[in-house]
C-alpha cells in the first residue's frame, strides 16, 4: 500500500496529521534505474515512530506516506516538472538533496507520468477525504504535517532550533495557532524558529488556502531525536538512534500534544 491511515472514523478532535517523507520504499522499476552510488539522503527518518503515540495511545487521525520522497514527493505541487535540477523544484527529483544525480539516464516524460499519477495523486486523494471528513464533522479542520531537518538549507552556518513551525508567516493558519503551538513546545523546553528557514512546503500551502482549514508545518531537528551526532549525505538505520533522546523527547511531545488537544477540543 502507498500509504496508511489510522483512526480515519474516530472524529474527537477537528484535526488531522499528515507524514509524507516518512516512508522508504521505492520501486523495482526506480530501483533499476538508479546510479549504483546514489543515496536517498534526507528522508524523515524515524518520525513514524516518533509520533506513533498519536495513533496507537491518542486515537488521532494520521496519513503516513510508506513510498520515498524520492519516488514522488507529495510536498511539492504536481506541476514541479522540469525546474531545472533541485530537488527542492520538482516533484520528481533529479538529484539527491545534496546535489549528487540519482539516475543513470534522464527519465522520460512517460515515467514522470507514471510516477505522479500512481505514487502521488493517491497520496493527496487519501488526505483530502481525510479533511473534508472532518469538515464535515466539526466545521474545520486543523492539518499539521510533520517533518524533520539535519540542518537550515543555505544557512549551514546558523545554529539550529529543535522545531520550526511554518505557516507562510500566518496565511495558512490564524497567528494564534502558530502561537498557541510555539509556547506550548518552549513549555516542554525545546527551541523554536517560525516560518525561517521553512515557511511551509506544498502541502502546508495548498491546503491552507482552502476555506475552513488551518495548516501548518512542523519541522523537527534530527539531532533533538536520534542524537548528538552530524548528518550528512547519508541513508540512516534504527541502530544510530540514541534511545534515552528518543524516548525523552517522544515523552515531552506526547504532553506537548495532549495540551494541543485541550484547547482544539473547544472547537467541537
Amino acid at each position: 500500500m502507498n500509504y496508511r491511515i489510522y483512526n480515519a472514523e474516530n472524529h474527537d478532535y477537528p484535526i488531522v496529521f499528515s507524514l509524507p517523507h516518512s516512508g522508504v520504499d521505492i520501486s523495482e522499476n526506480m530501483r533499476k534505474k538508479l546510479r549504483e552510488d546514489a543515496i536517498l539522503s534526507n528522508t524523515d527518518w524515524f518520525l513514524r515512530e516518533l509520533y506513533s503515540f498519536l495513533h496507537d495511545d491518542m486515537n488521532q487521525t494520521l496519513i503516513e506516506n510508506n513510498l520515498n520522497r524520492y519516488l514522488a514527493d507529495p510536498n511539492r505541487s504536481p506541476q514541479a516538472i522540469g525546474n531545472g535540477n533541485s530537488y527542492m523544484d520538482n516533484v520528481i527529483y533529479k538529484e539527491n538533496t545534496f546535489g549528487k544525480p540519482l539516475y543513470k539516464e534522464k527519465l522520460s516524460k512517460d515515467d514522470i507520468g507514471n510516477r505522479i499519477s500512481s505514487y502521488y495523486y493517491p497520496y493527496h486523494q487519501a488526505l483530502e477525504k481525510l479533511l473534508k471528513d472532518k469538515i464535515d464533522k466539526f466545521g474545520k479542520v486543523f492539518l499539521i504535517d510533520l517533518h524533520s531537518f539535519a540542518l537550515y538549507p543555505k544557512y549551514e552556518e546558523l545554529d539550529t532550533c529543535d522545531f520550526v513551525l511554518g505557516n507562510d508567516s500566518d496565511k495558512t493558519s490564524s497567528k494564534d495557532f502558530r502561537l498557541m503551538i510555539t509556547s506550548m513546545l518552549e513549555d516542554s523546553s525545546f527551541s523554536v524558529s517560525n516560518n525561517f528557514p521553512f515557511s511551509g512546503g506544498y502541502i502546508t500551502k495548498h491546503y491552507g488556502l482552502e476555506k475552513n482549514i488551518e495548516s501548518l508545518q512542523m519541522e523537527i531537528r534530527y539531532s533533538t531525536y536520534i542524537g548528538d551526532r552530524e548528518f550528512g549525505e547519508e541513508e540512516l538505520d534504527s541502530s544510530i538512534i540514541d534511545k534515552d533522546t528518543f524516548n525523552e523527547t517522544k515523552n515531552k511531545l506526547n504532553i506537548v500534544f495532549t495540551k494541543i488537544f485541550d484547547v482544539i477540543k473547544d472547537f467541537k
